[in-house]
């Protein structure tokens, strides 16, 4: 059990995104996460782009 002082404090981060904004939260070689105001519904999503061969 974790005492309550050995706990550590998470702070969530908002930012308000109007309808049909996108914000890109981060890249990793080549994925991209990001979040998306979808009719006032926040949507996080995923997407890794392929490169196409010759």
């Amino acid at each position: 059990m974790v005492k309550e002082k050995e706990r550590k404090k998470i702070e969530p981060i908002y930012e308000k995104l109007s309808p049909g904004e996108i914000l890109l939260i981060s890249k990793d070689e080549n994925c991209v996460i990001y979040a998306v105001n979808k009719d006032g519904e926040l949507k996080i999503k995923r997407i890794c782009l392929t490169e196409e061969g010759d």
